[in-house]
């Protein structure tokens, strides 16, 4: 039998409880199933934010506590990788799969030292940039134009908005930016950037901002900063250094 048409989304609620929040995991699964959209065959969904400590009737009637989480028929999933295994089950083309250990291995430090990092457990940001350089080096070393084949990967998926989360809110909250001289790194963001299923899903600067700011350990904003950011106009940092 065919799936039903749609699947309910649901991502954390940024600052105004409407706008998407700054959670990457939340980025990941939205852009994984726009991605699964863009097919005649795809799947069909509705996004919805929520506020997981002022959770609406239907998401506590589908005994969900966290997001991102997803509804379909009975069906209601709300870890990640089980989210990504149902729709990648349910909903196979376009194949978002992806076998590349080199890839894997290139990535897989990457956001434990930028956790480490922002939250200070390293004074300096020596192992992020590491890493980061580490990516800019496997990068120039393939062919492909994202890090396991031609076309977006849930490799991808998952590592873009956390690229992304480490531009936006390391310049903001730690003063550090990502070497304008890591080229491959930065093209990589750039065809990121020009990808619908990346900019529909990303977050504004703000509401990246806050989320780590408001995590444990990390720096926190000051009130005058903070009502700065709910004051300014949305902003997305989704431009790359000149000569790029």
């Amino acid at each position: 039998m065919a799936p039903a048409a749609f699947v309910d989304l649901w991502v954390k609620a940024g600052s105004d409880g409407i706008r998407l929040g700054g959670d990457p995991v939340c980025q990941q699964i939205f852009m994984a199933m726009i991605l699964k959209s863009e097919s005649d065959e795809g799947l069909k969904f509705n996004v919805k934010t929520v506020n997981p400590a002022k959770p609406p009737p239907e998401f506590k009637d589908a005994d969900l506590r966290h997001a991102p989480a997803i509804q379909h028929d009975d069906v209601s999933i709300e870890h990640p990788d089980d989210i990504i295994e149902y729709i990648d089950k349910t909903f196979p083309y376009p194949s978002l799969k992806y076998s590349d250990t080199e890839a894997d291995g290139a990535t897989a430090d990457l956001f434990s030292k930028f956790c480490f990092y922002i939250k200070e457990v390293n004074k300096d940001s020596k192992g992020l940039e590491q890493e980061l350089h580490r990516i800019d080096q496997f990068l120039e070393g393939t062919e492909h134009k994202y890090l396991a084949g031609d076309r977006p990967t849930h490799l991808d998926c998952r590592m873009l908005p956390k690229l992304h989360a480490i531009r936006v809110a390391c310049a903001a909250l730690k003063d550090f930016t990502i070497p304008d001289h890591m080229k491959h790194l930065w093209s990589y963001l750039k065809r990121a950037y020009a990808l619908d299923a990346f900019k529909k899903s990303c977050p504004s600067d703000q509401e990246i901002i806050l989320y780590w700011a408001d995590r444990p350990d990390t720096p926190n904003l000051s009130s005058n900063k903070r009502a700065q950011l709910y004051r300014q106009n949305t902003e997305y940092s989704l431009t790359v250094p000149d000569g790029i």
